[in-house]
Order: structure tokens, then C-alpha cells, then sequence
């Protein structure tokens, strides 16, 4: 509860919680007896837990009418059956306390059926370490959703968000922002809770593009390693063996280090050669495996009103989108693959040039765009976004993002714009 509103020295904070039956409409009458009493309500929360009603309110308490007022509470719980507690508070002046400007941020959590009480545990102790003061926590999800949600808003102070990590402050960066991010989002990996810490302001709840990549996060595998593999089952066993080898070759390359950027792209498509793009089109849909809530939660975003990108270095005919950009496989007159790609190629610098391009064309921040992907190919891409969501994939890079999925679906990202479960499930079906 915000007390910074509590007036001059000499005043008093009464803080009164009550806890009765949900059924009951206690809380218009209570509101009444403090409304008889003149009293400034300050702040006023409330939550329900099965079938009972939890109430908290910070009202200004006038020293000459203390006893009236407590006397006619206790009063009002005992009529209606409601537990009543209180406390009254000396403010102070203004002038003691120091005065630190701070930034809500929220801390958003999911995991399908349940979350564990060790990674609450853990959580709320990371939060203590760093002096994070808690503002409240709520549950986004229903009690009959596939994924159990919920999210702590916290406030940072200067000293907590500062990123500077030189020698010389390394004491204060130990309580900076980063360092608070990193250690969340290793505890959402080390429980596999999908986890988000991101400003709790105007922008976090109103993001306007969504960018995804297209290998190991639209669909559960590398799009071009797909392309050749319908290749392959196009072939005679001998063409087949050795395209399956050559690539197998290729991947342990790029694994230890000998083979990255646009030589591990144009070695690959080198690969497909002299096939017909009509018959790998017939053959790559059968090969194909989305991700589980792709579907849904690309749905729900045009719903919502959200534009979508696809930025891929895969072939750009596998992307079928208003704002698509994949790789040009070039085709001779004949139409087959020549085995070569057309330029400029599509890697992690032009990823991260596209986007810049689409905000500038939609007229929006990159702070209002969220970038969905992962391993070193959407690595810039990421880096620039509002929120960076990073899913997890053989080639999971360590860089520091807003978020991290452990789990298998997307539709958690519906959660990390504010969106509760039951208008996320809204939202997915395919209707209007």
C-alpha cells in the first residue's frame, strides 16, 4: 500500500483488515461506518480466497475520535460475524524519510498445472536480498486453465535499476536490475517456470508487435534442415544417405564452432540443388511440426489487435505472412534450386534491420514491440525489443532477456501482456 499521501507530523495511519464470507455484503456496511466517521479512505485492496473475503484499508485516523472510531468496528465485526484487526501508525514527517524515486516492475510466472512452492520460496527470497518491496501478487490464471499464472509487482529503486557493472560499482551492481533478472530467470529454468520481469507501466500493457523467428519457435525444429530433409525423402536411398550425411557433417561443424554465420546457411542450401521446389512444397507440410499453442496464440494477438512478424533465416516460401521475411532460395527456368541464396541474406544483423524497419513503418517504439525467439541467429533481434522472450532450444543462448519459456507452449506469452486465462482461452478459440 502507497503511505506516501499520509499528511502532516502528528497524524495517525489506521490500518483496519477485515476477513468474512464471500457471500455476505459486509463490505458496503463497513464502508458506511467509516464513511459516518469522516474518515480519508488513503487505500483499499481486497482479495478472496475460496470462500472467504479478505479486506485491507489505510485511512487517516484523527487522534480525537480514535475511540469512537475502534469502538464502533469492533462493533460492526461482531454484528457480521467478520474478523476485524487493526493498527495505528505515528506518521512522520515527510522530511525523514529519504526520498528514492522508483519503477514498478512485473514479475510474471507460469507453469503447466503448477507452480512449485520451492520456486515461491526461492523467488520471494531473491526479492528480500535485494530490499525489492513487494507491492502485491495475484493469480492471472483460472483454477481450470492449463497453465497456473500468476504475478508479483514489485518496486526497484535508482540504486536497484542501475546497470552500470564497472569495478568501481560493482557493490551497487550486485542489487541492479540485471542482476535481479538473471538470478529470476535462472530460477525459472531450475524449476521449468516460465518466467518475465518487465516495467509495470502504460507500455508493458500496451504493446503493439509481436516478432517471432521461425526455427525452434513457430515450429519444433530448424526450417531449413526441414527443407533438406524433404529432399532426402524425395530421393533414392543412396541420394538420400548421402544428403542425410552431408548435413549430419554440416551440423557438427556449426556445433563446434568451425562453421557459423552466412557459410553455415550457404553450405546447407548448396545442398538442395538441383530439386524442384514444387515437390519439396508438396512434401515439406507433412514434415512439419508447430509448436504447440502457435496456432492459438497467433490467433488471440489478431484478435487483440496486435500486428505479427515473422523474421527467418529459412526459406522465405515457408513463411506465408503480411509482414514475412525469410531467406530467397534462388531457382533456375526450370524450376529448381540452384543451391544458392539470394542477398542480402537474412541473418542475425538484418533480423535486427527489419525490425527497426517494421517499428519505423508501424509508427510505434521498439519498447512496444515483443521479440520471441532464440540461439545466436535472433540474438540482435532480441536485444533490441521491449520484452525478449527466449525459448528453449538446442542452440539456447545465455543472453539476457526479459523472459525465458521452459515450457511447451506459446500461449504463455498471452500472460506476459497482462491477459488473464480465461480471456486468453477467449481469445484462442476460432471464432468470433
Amino acid at each position: 500500500m502507497e503511505m506516501d499521501d499520509a499528511q502532516s507530523a502528528g497524524s495517525s495511519l489506521f490500518v483496519i483488515t477485515l476477513c468474512g464470507s464471500r457471500e455476505n455484503n459486509w463490505l458496503v456496511d463497513f464502508l458506511w461506518v467509516v464513511d459516518k466517521h469522516q474518515l480519508c479512505l488513503i487505500d483499499i485492496e481486497q482479495f478472496v480466497a475460496g470462500e472467504m473475503c479478505t479486506t485491507t484499508i489505510l485511512t487517516e485516523l484523527s487522534q480525537d475520535k480514535s475511540s469512537l472510531i475502534v469502538k464502533d468496528i469492533l462493533l460492526f465485526g461482531h454484528e457480521k460475524s467478520v474478523e476485524v484487526d487493526f493498527e495505528v501508525m505515528k506518521t512522520k514527517p515527510s522530511d525523514k524519510y529519504p526520498s528514492h524515486t522508483s519503477t514498478s516492475y512485473a514479475i510474471t510466472f507460469s507453469k503447466s498445472d503448477k507452480v512449485p512452492v520451492g520456486f515461491f520460496a526461492e523467488l520471494t527470497g531473491i526479492l528480500a536480498a535485494h530490499k525489492v518491496n513487494l507491492d502485491f501478487v495475484e493469480r492471472l490464471s483460472e483454477s481450470s486453465d492449463p497453465l497456473a499464472c500468476y504475478e508479483f509487482v514489485a518496486k526497484l529503486n535508482d540504486t536497484q535499476q542501475s546497470l552500470n557493472t564497472s569495478e568501481s560499482d560493482a557493490r551497487e551492481s550486485s542489487d541492479s536490475l540485471s542482476n535481479i533478472r538473471s538470478q529470476i530467470i535462472a530460477l525459472g529454468k531450475k524449476y521449468s517456470v516460465d518466467t518475465a520481469i518487465q516495467r509495470s507501466d502504460l507500455l508493458h500493457r500496451t504493446k503493439r508487435l509481436v516478432v517471432f523467428d521461425l526455427s525452434w519457435t513457430l515450429i519444433s525444429n530448424d526450417a531449413l534442415n526441414i527443407i533438406i530433409e524433404a529432399a532426402a525423402s524425395l530421393s533414392e536411398p543412396s541420394v538420400a544417405n548421402s544428403l542425410r550425411h552431408r548435413l549430419s557433417e554440416l551440423q557438427h561443424l556449426h556445433d563446434d564452432g568451425k562453421l557459423l554465420g552466412d557459410d553455415y546457411y550457404l553450405k546447407r542450401a548448396r545442398l538442395l540443388k538441383g530439386f524442384s521446389v514444387s515437390s519439396i512444397m508438396q512434401k515439406v507440410h507433412h514434415l512439419l511440426s508447430f509448436t504447440e499453442g502457435s496456432f492459438s496464440l497467433c490467433r488471440a494477438l489478431s484478435k487483440l489487435g496486435y500486428k505479427t512478424a515473422i523474421l527467418s533465416s529459412g526459406p522465405h516460401f515457408l513463411v506465408e505472412h503480411d509482414f514475412a521475411y525469410g531467406n530467397t532460395f534462388e531457382t533456375d527456368a526450370m524450376g529448381n534450386f540452384t543451391g544458392e541464396i539470394s542477398q542480402p541474406i537474412v541473418n542475425a544483423s538484418r533480423k535486427a534491420d527489419l525490425l527497426q524497419m517494421l517499428t519505423m513503418q508501424e509508427r510505434i517504439s521498439l519498447e512496444q514491440v515483443i521479440a520471441v525467439g532464440d540461439g545466436p541467429v535472433s540474438l540482435e533481434m532480441l536485444s533490441l525489443a521491449g520484452m525478449a522472450i527466449s525459448v528453449d532450444q538446442p542452440e539456447a543462448t545465455d543472453i539476457k532477456v526479459g523472459a525465458h519459456l521452459c515450457g511447451k507452449s506459446l500461449m504463455t506469452v498471452l500472460y506476459l501482456l497482462g491477459i488473464r486465462g480465461r480471456d486468453a482461452l477467449e481469445m484462442s478459440r476460432d471464432t468470433f
